[in-house]
């Protein structure tokens, strides 16, 4: 209970200010559109990848530190990233590109192929004592809500939030640069801020123990 007041107050903090920040996405999570991206067609999301293989991997699991594994993860954040893409409120010059061609059709094929695919295994592990309290209750002091009330118990995704990604099994690299995006506001599709006001109370040491602890799933 205390950790889902703590994540209520902040999201309800955070409506009064997002139409001062602008959009943090154009996707509307209606229901013809969860629908849509839902069925998905992974024999045409296969054959797209072609075009994704050299960074993500024929089965998208990507062998470059610094690029996200797509395996397993939830169909409807990958489609999001790539309508943010497509719209520029995630920035990226080769996701930019890559992204330029595609259809909503197009997204939902791809989303749905990866979240088929077999994500990499992981050995468990407990989170640092550093970090413990973030990960389970969160620290109502600063406003931080708990890393499991949005990315589900170890990381392994929550489908009751729209858009939120599993971070199990994910890079290192990848997830303390994309916090550290998140802590200085480069990166901002995140809806309602929740990540970019949470990581900007961050420290160094708590993003890099963040990371090595999902990572080592």
């Amino acid at each position: 209970m205390r950790r889902r007041a703590v994540l209520s107050a902040i999201l309800l903090a955070s409506c009064g200010v997002a139409a001062l920040n602008g959009l943090s996405s154009k996707v509307a999570w209606t229901l013809e559109t969860v629908r849509a991206v839902r069925a998905g067609d992974p024999v045409k999301g296969k054959k797209l990848n072609g075009d994704c293989v050299a960074c993500h991997g024929e089965n998208g699991i990507a062998e470059t530190p610094e690029v996200p594994t797509l395996a397993g993860q939830a169909p409807l954040y990958t489609y999001k990233q790539l309508q943010d893409y497509k719209s520029k409120l995630r920035a990226s010059p080769i996701m930019g590109e890559a992204v330029a061609s595609l259809s909503d059709r197009d997204m939902a094929d791809l989303a749905v192929f990866y979240a088929r695919q077999t994500p990499p295994a992981g050995r468990s592990a407990r989170p640092a004592p550093a970090i413990a309290k973030l990960v389970t209750l969160g620290d109502g002091a600063r406003l931080i809500p708990a890393c499991d009330s949005c990315h589900g118990a170890r990381g392994v995704g929550n489908p009751g939030f729209y858009g939120m990604p599993a971070l199990q099994n994910q890079k290192r690299e990848e997830l303390a640069t994309e916090m550290t995006l998140f802590r200085s506001g480069e990166r901002s599709n995140d809806v309602y801020r929740v990540m970019r006001d949470s990581a900007k109370r961050l420290t160094d040491a708590e993003i890099a123990a963040l990371a090595a602890y999902y990572a080592s799933k």
